[in-house]
């Protein structure tokens, strides 16, 4: 068996040991793309590239894999290749798993258990990619919800690769011999499939690069650009000055790309041809460059010790990063601090590959394929059972208990307006929601309401929500309009819209207002233009519901030392637009801001409210309430739906209300439902005031 059949693609895992001909600056590669991630993750925070040149030894090593198979054999067994990539990989993931969910339950709050069983589970399934899209969550360690596990995102698209792909393969060579065509029609397929995912990563990139980031299919391009040099570029090799010059441009290019291109802001788009190309590079220079060549560099004994180490090193760097930094309440780490994360991933890694990835890897190598994927199931089977067990009991408890608007043992924002402001909770009686779920009681309708995304093209491809509670023939017809602050109000307007037969409309999507101009968004990043294309449209959408009453935010606060809240001149031009064609407009002013995660908080202090507790002073600016307002618009205060005199407390009435650092919870936003009903009727005059005709056009269904 050849070198190049045996590396069965997973990156950065290390090639397996060959009785022949090796690649010794592939493992220096390795090394190289590796130092990268773990020094640019460590230090900068930054991407530095490493992970792409992983992909493409992917490709490179899966492709090898199989023609050396088929050159064996005269036949592709998908079982073969599929077996060993497992057999190399999932020891060492299971224990690093193992160890980092440990760790996390102990270092972390409890706030965070329910994202890290989540997370084991997508880990252990490698589906973590599929998961960090669905969260739409930006590559880094400096979030204080960065989970300890996120690196499994592109051994989860590997893993995707390397099981989907020989059984592709098998699946068409089963359905006839190719002959002669067999190279030929290979070299097609996957230049065809290299081109058409480049096309979708630069597309998709432009219109979601955070979701595009995590993805497989935007991804591919990068695996087929490995796969294609195994195809054409194997036995090419350029003369020895040619091979000098192609190797020391790639290394030096690699080392430089994590500093010159934001790849957490453009890859997977064409910018990621930067690494892509480097690898490829070393791969074509190969050790034709003679005594001046990378390739000597690359073979030096400590770089081969790293490179054939790199899989375990790249495990354990991201969970040590992320846990220091949560325990040591850091965004990022020092320079001691940095070189002991380092040296103490470095040591995990030795013992790891010593124990666990080699011994183990040559075990179930030695067995037949049902025998190894036996003892893999053996391996993932009890961690994965641990993270769906504790997922089901925290999600159960959350279930079992949700207080409804009313129970005295929770009155929420009730108690603002009364004697017992400053005691927070209620003395035996736990705090709602709880801590382990308090993350899924996120702002939204409660009831049966009618919800969808809605894909927009023109002027440019956009989504956003629209939910609809109520009758089309309602009596009145409010509608929400704006980002995930906006959406604060739908808990107690729902409530209210079922309490008194209304129609209420949500018109959603994150990071957009009911404004002539972004404020939030800066126009080189990817949301910008589908926020703006959304906005342009909105005034026409708004009038054509009719509706009694628009309700938007109206202020926008800030977090920070000193109140700063202001009232956006775009969302007084956008009132305008609105007024001027009789539209009523309710802008509410906007809820506290917070520079910490206010859950975690109550957790380190043991729901002692005082310790996470915001100065009225810093959350509010009582002058935003003299802004000259457009005819028809109201700016509601509804500071005291969630502050006393002097203070804004994270836990009011028993129940806790935030969900993060700056979102609220939807069981205490149900509580300011009194409270905003008295203030929603003095403002508008709805009592016994002529509803809307019954003329009007349908909700958005």
């Amino acid at each position: 068996m050849t070198a190049v059949a045996l590396p069965d693609a997973e990156v950065p895992a290390r090639p397996a040991p060959t009785p022949t001909v090796r690649r010794p600056e592939i493992d220096g590669l390795r090394a190289l793309a590796v130092a990268l991630v773990v020094g640019y993750h460590v230090f900068t925070g930054r991407v530095s590239g490493g992970v792409d040149v992983f992909l493409v030894l992917t490709g490179f090593f899966l492709v090898q894999g199989l023609v050396g198979q088929h050159r064996r054999t005269g036949r592709i067994d998908p079982v073969t290749p599929i077996v060993r990539s497992l057999s190399r990989l999932v020891p060492a993931a299971a224990v690093v798993l193992a160890v980092t969910a440990a760790a996390a339950a102990v270092i972390l709050p409890e706030t965070r258990w329910r994202d890290i069983a989540a997370h084991l589970i997508s880990s252990l399934t490698f589906t973590e990619n599929l998961r960090l899209v669905d969260e739409a969550v930006t590559y880094g360690a400096r979030d204080a919800a960065t989970s300890p596990m996120q690196q499994f995102w592109s051994l989860s698209i590997q893993v995707q690769v390397l099981v989907v792909v020989p059984l592709l393969v098998a699946a068409v060579a089963w359905r006839g011999s190719w002959g002669r065509y067999g190279r030929p029609l290979a070299v097609g397929v996957v230049l065809a499939a290299t081109a058409a995912s480049f096309a979708w990563s630069v597309v998709t990139t432009e219109a979601d690069q955070r979701a595009a980031y995590f993805s497989t299919l935007p991804r591919l391009w990068e695996i087929g650009a490995g796969a294609l040099a195994a195809l054409l570029l194997s036995r090419v090799r350029p003369g020895p000055r040619t091979a000098v010059v192609i190797g020391w441009v790639s290394v030096l290019a690699l080392v430089a790309c994590g500093a010159l291109v934001d790849g957490a802001r453009l890859f997977p788009g064409w910018q990621a041809a930067w690494p892509v190309l480097c690898a490829l590079g070393v791969l074509v220079a190969a050790d034709a460059g003679g005594r001046a060549g990378v390739h000597r560099v690359l073979a030096l004994r400590p770089l081969k010790w790293l490179g054939l180490r790199s899989y375990s090193l790249y495990l354990w760097h991201w969970p040590v990063l992320v846990l220091y930094l949560a325990a040591a309440d850091r965004e990022t780490p020092s320079l001691v601090a940095g070189s002991a994360i380092i040296l103490g991933s470095l040591l995990l890694t030795a013992v790891t590959y010593r124990l666990v990835e080699r011994p183990a890897g040559t075990l179930l190598r030695s067995q037949r394929p049902v025998g190894t994927l036996v003892l893999v199931a053996v391996l993932v089977g009890p961690l994965l059972v641990a993270g769906v067990t504790t997922q089901q009991r925290l999600d159960g408890e959350a279930a079992r208990f949700v207080p409804e608007p009313g129970d005295p043992r929770y009155p929420g924002a009730a108690a603002l307006l009364g004697p017992d402001v400053a005691t927070g909770g209620i003395d035996d009686v736990e705090p709602a929601p709880g801590l382990a779920s308090i993350r899924l009681d996120g702002a939204r309708m409660v009831g049966e309401s009618d919800c969808r995304v809605e894909e927009v093209t023109v002027p440019v491809a956009y989504t956003h929500e629209v939910c609809v509670l109520g009758p089309d023939d309602a009596e009145r017809r409010i509608v929400v309009v704006g980002d995930s602050h906006s959406a604060h109000w739908l808990p107690p307007l729902s409530d209210l819209a079922r309490e008194r037969g209304w129609q209420l409309v949500g018109l959603v999507r994150p990071g957009c207002n009911l404004s002539t101009r972004s404020e939030f968004l800066d126009e080189d990043e990817p949301e910008y233009a589908g926020c703006a294309a959304w906005r342009s449209q909105l005034v026409d959408r708004i009038t054509a519901l009719r509706p009694d009453a628009v309700v938007a935010l109206g202020t926008r606060t800030t977090a920070g030392a000193a109140a700063d809240e202001v009232v956006p001149p775009g969302f007084v031009e956008a009132w305008r637009q609105l007024a001027d064609r009789g539209v009523r407009v309710i802008a509410m002013r906007d809820t506290p801001r917070r520079t910490y995660d206010v859950p975690d908080c109550l957790a380190e202090a043991e729901d002692e409210f005082t310790d996470c507790a915001l100065d009225r002073d810093v959350a509010y600016d009582d002058a935003v309430l003299d802004t000259r307002l457009p005819a028809g618009v109201t700016l509601l205060d509804t500071s005291r739906y969630f502050c006393a005199d002097d203070v804004c407390p994270a836990l009011v009435g028993n129940l806790r209300v935030y969900l993060d650092d700056t979102h609220l919870t939807t069981t205490y936003l149900r509580t300011v439902t009194p409270l905003l009903e008295a203030d929603l009727l003095a403002v508008t005059g709805w009592e016994g005031a002529p509803a809307m005709s019954s003329g009007s056009p349908p909700g958005p269904r």
